[in-house]
């Protein structure tokens, strides 16, 4: 890794241009995150279930310099998840789930970056009869630096999954306002950063989470596919522990948007899951200024 960053630093990418204390994004994470009770209700039979999750994540990045301007990340990403119901409507279950991200950029010019990516998942439930999920995330984005302080990002993402296609359009920025604050427009992440000095890193945003499965109900003969869609709203605090690990704290709420169950009989079928506080604790690693 030591070899792989001292390359990009001797390479023509430029990825940092302020003097910021912000320190650039994890190549490596890994952590844990707990939800408290959240209601799942219908509109038509009212309160179902209550339920908390425990969520347990790793993931790493490698990127490799292909040429001066060109270069690959290859990656992976793991995720646990742990349901635990609260009454006798519905048993306990996990949920287990495998990305393979690769990625590639070229840096065009000292104003441009052309990046793309694609990340093949799968979720695997732990219920009766459950079998796996498969889903496809990817996109094609270009970077603009307008200046030192200010650069814009656009292009496309989709993500194709079962009974939940979509496809948008993409627009981002990130404004580093001064050597301590910087504003970040970078979607699904959009935050407010401050850094007092080299060791602490204070964030207050937003991040999508969730999870998906599906199962065999008895006697059916086709797979109801399950997908929990959420927004987690926190303030976190990041403390470097030494060279380029740090270790973080997050607390915060959690929006949950709804529990969609698709099937083919009856597909789109929208459940309010609540909302509920959350913590987290995470250990990540972070290089050094390109």
């Amino acid at each position: 890794m030591a070899r792989q960053i001292q390359a990009f630093a001797d390479s023509e990418f430029v990825f940092q241009r302020s003097s910021s204390l912000i320190p650039f994004p994890p190549l490596a994470f890994v952590g844990t995150k707990h939800y408290s009770d959240a209601e799942v209700t219908s509109s038509s039979r009212g309160v179902e279930l209550n339920y908390g999750l425990t969520s347990v994540s790793q993931a790493a990045a490698i990127p490799l310099l292909l040429t001066e301007r060109d270069a690959i990340v290859i990656g992976e990403y793991l995720n646990w998840s742990s349901f635990r119901i609260r009454d006798d409507a519905a048993e306990d279950f996990n949920v287990a789930t495998i990305g393979l991200p690769i990625g590639w950029i070229r840096q065009i010019d000292p104003q441009w970056q052309v990046a793309a990516f694609v990340m093949p998942m799968g979720h695997k439930s732990t219920a009766e009869d459950a079998d796996w999920t498969w889903q496809t995330m990817g996109g094609a984005f270009w970077r603009y630096v307008q200046n030192d302080r200010l650069w814009w990002a656009f292009g496309a993402y989709f993500d194709a999954a079962p009974g939940d296609d979509f496809y948008i359009p993409y627009l981002g920025a990130s404004w580093t306002i001064n050597d301590h604050w910087t504003l970040s427009a970078i979607m699904p992440w959009p935050a407010v950063l401050y850094a007092p000095n080299d060791d602490w890193l204070f964030r207050l945003g937003l991040a999508p989470s969730g999870a998906s499965w599906s199962a065999y109900p008895p006697g059916e003969d086709h797979a109801v596919v399950m997908n929990l869609d959420a927004w987690d709203f926190g303030l976190s605090v990041e403390r470097r522990l030494f060279g380029g690990y740090h270790a973080g704290l997050e607390v915060g709420v959690g929006g949950f948007r709804g529990l969609r169950f698709d099937d083919a009989g009856l597909e789109g079928i929208d459940i309010d899951a609540g909302t509920s506080a959350y913590f987290a604790l995470e250990f990540n690693f972070r290089p050094g200024e390109f």
